[in-house]
């Protein structure tokens, strides 16, 4: 009778530790669950092609991809991001005092964002067409931004800084506006008829932005 010989296959967890983290992003699949990334810096990642963690904490993105993305199911917690592309993402995601530097925001969707989201900071930062309609998160601050065509209905913003802003054809319409600083922006146009304005901040020489609607003429 031929003797039986068998192998013990090594359970993949036993291998887990062994792996960088970017490699545990990309084999994720193979484990069951994303790893949680903390104290991090990724540099020039596409995350298109490479899946997000569950969570990032303390982390650094320099000139990552994430255009396009839908991005749900991952927490961000005290991470910044330097030069990276969320043309057209969607977020759906926690974000805790998360900074966006100099990054390319054009059409981003800010609608959905975690309940557990708190004050977003951006800083020179293109956010032409995106959408912050009905969010409620106050104390934002906006810094050297392009905020053009940019989506705050409904939105509560309260106590939020605008910053050298350009507000042009910004929609505010039934943004709750109270102790908003607008007084460094510029282009806006807001309807007090439809926002709710209270000790908010405007730069007297932009005062005509708060008539704009009504047909008259100043000179």
């Amino acid at each position: 009778m031929a003797a039986r010989i068998t192998f013990a296959v090594p359970s993949p967890d036993r291998f887990r530790p062994d792996f960088p983290d970017m490699a545990l992003m990309k084999y994720s699949h193979f484990f069951g669950k994303r790893p949680m990334i903390e104290n991090r810096s990724l540099e020039k990642t596409d995350f298109n092609e490479t899946p997000l963690a569950d969570e990032y904490r303390k982390c650094e993105f320099v000139s990552c991809n994430f255009s396009g993305l839908h991005i749900d199911n991952t927490g961000f917690d005290k991470c910044v991001f330097k030069q990276c592309n969320f043309a057209l993402s969607r977020f759906s995601c926690n974000l805790q005092d998360i900074k966006f530097i100099d990054c390319k925001m054009t059409g981003a969707d800010f609608t959905d964002i975690g309940l557990f989201s708190n004050a977003l900071h951006f800083e020179k930062t293109l956010l032409k067409y995106a959408s912050f309609a009905c969010i409620r998160i106050r104390k934002n601050h906006f810094i050297d931004c392009d905020l053009g065509e940019t989506y705050f209905q409904g939105a509560d913003i309260a106590l939020s800084v605008f910053d050298n802003c350009d507000l042009k054809k910004a929609i505010f319409t039934g943004t709750n506006l109270e102790k908003v600083d607008f007084s460094g922006s510029f282009n806006f146009s807001i309807n007090p008829d439809t926002s709710r304005l209270k000790k908010t901040i405007f730069p007297e020489q932009e005062l005509r932005g708060l008539v704009s609607h009504l047909d008259i003429i100043i000179k």
